[in-house]
């Protein structure tokens, strides 16, 4: 994982932050993600990547239902509404126009309690200063 030193201004006065890079010219594909998956496991890359095309809407039946969706390892979806600046009075005027946009909200998985916690899908991220990498690379 990467990171840059970025500015902020927070209460009035500029901060400096860790802020996390995203390579985002080349995104890991579908059938990049279904590909590596199929070398871990006994599935073949076509097999994978049907699983994960049916997902989505997989997810989006049982939240549609109410129902959030956790895969292990991973975390849990559920869908939060917005409704940005449109609170009213009564419990009675409450009404779905109120509703701006749905979102889908996803939670990390955690696993174990107190100081045993761990989060499975960050996991072993090494940290590297993306100038530092900028750098090595220029000399090289």
């Amino acid at each position: 994982m990467f990171f840059k030193k970025s500015r902020q201004k927070i209460g009035g006065k500029f901060k400096w932050f860790p802020r996390a890079v995203t390579l985002s010219m080349h995104p890991a594909t579908t059938k990049d993600v279904a590909a590596r998956i199929a070398r871990m496991s006994t599935a073949s890359p076509g097999d994978v990547h049907l699983v994960l095309t049916c997902l989505p809407t997989v997810m989006a039946q049982f939240m549609d239902e109410g129902r959030p969706v956790h895969i292990d390892g991973l975390g849990s979806f559920h869908f939060k509404l917005s409704c940005a600046g449109r609170g009213v009075d009564t419990p009675e005027e409450v009404d779905r126009k109120q509703i701006k946009a749905v979102r889908v909200q996803f939670l990390p998985e955690r696993q174990g309690k107190g100081k045993s916690m761990r989060r499975p899908l960050t996991e072993g991220i090494s940290l590297v200063e993306w100038e530092t990498l900028q750098e090595m690379k220029d000399e090289e």
